[in-house]
């Protein structure tokens, strides 16, 4: 069984985060579909919506892959796509949230 990532988030997002982390995977099979058809625009919406909503949901590895996604979109090229999202996939079915109580 692959090693558990965590990442710890504040309690306040605790409703919002399965729903984002659910989307976040669904967009990725968008983004491996996109990629077997050349269909860069998808790639390049998600991949730029990917990039901003990660850090602000407290996940900037979701932030740095999105970047990457965008760029291999501006770029068209299929096989840093393809890279990318296999390694963002990998990266949501590891990921395991830890909520933190907010400060203040």
């Amino acid at each position: 069984m692959p090693e558990r990532l965590i990442v710890e988030v504040d309690q306040d997002l605790s409703d919002l985060i399965p729903p984002f982390l659910a989307h976040k995977r669904a967009d990725t099979q968008t983004i491996i579909a996109a990629a077997e058809q050349n269909d860069y625009d998808v790639i390049d919406h998600l991949s730029h919506r990917l990039k901003g909503e990660g850090a602000s949901y407290g996940f900037p590895v979701l932030t740095d892959l999105g970047r990457r996604l965008e760029a291999a979109a501006h770029q068209r090229d299929v096989k840093a796509v393809k890279q990318w999202a296999s390694e963002l996939l990998q990266y949501l079915e590891r990921v395991e949230v830890v909520y933190q109580a907010s400060e203040g």
